[in-house]
């Protein structure tokens, strides 16, 4: 069978080489699809004998993203190219090196089109993540990246804002954009089971500097001001404090085993 793993980004090179290393271990190609990087992304994707495809976009602003849009080229794509399963996943988190010996029977299994995988942020460094709530310890279910699916002609990310229709009445009611659109629902199109694997974690790297925290932050705060105008400013502010805000806050222990050690170095801090 044949597994092929679907990457977005954005000037994502301080952490794309950590998931290409990884990636390249256990499937047999790699299609990313660059939303308009200013770094050295697509140098580095180049470089990577299995990233057998590129998708690029123009440079353009966020207020002109469209999420589920590049999922949905990225899987049409991969289904041009012959895949059997899909493994999606943001360029800066990784499921646990144990896949590579739990792969093949996952993919085996004639009645499963989905497997979603438990998954953590390390925080402030590669040695504790934050446990209080599930808030920052995503349960399986939750978890719409990474995840493994069967590819079929049928499979489909919906737009999060609803169809044509509901985003027109958001636009005149709420004055909710048509665009930017970020995020995803899950997937149409599947009709197997869908398995919750808390087994296997994945680890997301994207507090893993509080420094690159905060900028991203104003970034979301940004683009959640275009998105859904109708918040006001208090509201945004709440909403990004909430991932700054240590009050409260509970660590726990890293499985070292959940990193793929070898390749940890390339991540740029």
């Amino acid at each position: 069978m044949k597994l092929i793993a679907c990457i977005p980004l954005k000037n994502e090179a301080w952490v794309i080489k950590y998931t290409l290393s990884a990636l390249s271990e256990f499937v047999d190609e790699i299609i990313a699809l660059d939303d308009g990087s200013s770094d050295d992304s697509i140098k580095i994707l180049e470089s990577y004998p299995k990233v057998t495809q590129i998708i690029k976009n123009k440079p353009r602003s966020d207020k002109f993203r469209n999420e589920p849009l590049n999922w949905n080229r990225l899987t049409k794509a991969a289904i041009e190219r012959g895949a059997d399963w899909i493994f999606y996943t943001d360029a800066d988190e990784m499921v646990e090196p144990r896949i590579k010996e739990e792969i093949k029977a996952m993919m085996d299994a004639k009645d499963v089109d989905v497997y979603q995988f438990k998954k953590i942020s390390p925080w402030r460094g590669y040695d504790f993540y934050r446990s209080e709530s599930d808030k920052w310890v995503s349960p399986a279910k939750n978890v719409l990246n990474p995840i493994l699916i069967r590819a079929t002609e049928r499979l489909t990310w919906p737009n999060p804002k609803g169809d044509f229709k509901k985003r027109i009445a958001k636009l005149i009611l709420r004055g909710e954009p048509l665009r930017p659109t970020i995020g995803r629902n899950f997937p149409l199109g599947l009709k197997g089971k869908v398995v919750e694997r808390n087994d296997l974690m994945s680890v997301h790297f994207n507090n893993i500097s509080y420094d690159s925290l905060i900028k991203k932050q104003i970034n979301y705060a940004i683009n959640e001001k275009i998105e859904k105008p109708y918040k006001t400013n208090q509201q945004i502010i709440d909403w990004v404090f909430f991932r700054l805000d240590e009050a409260g806050m509970e660590l726990t222990p890293v499985n070292q085993d959940w990193y793929w050690n070898d390749y940890l170095k390339q991540i740029e801090l």
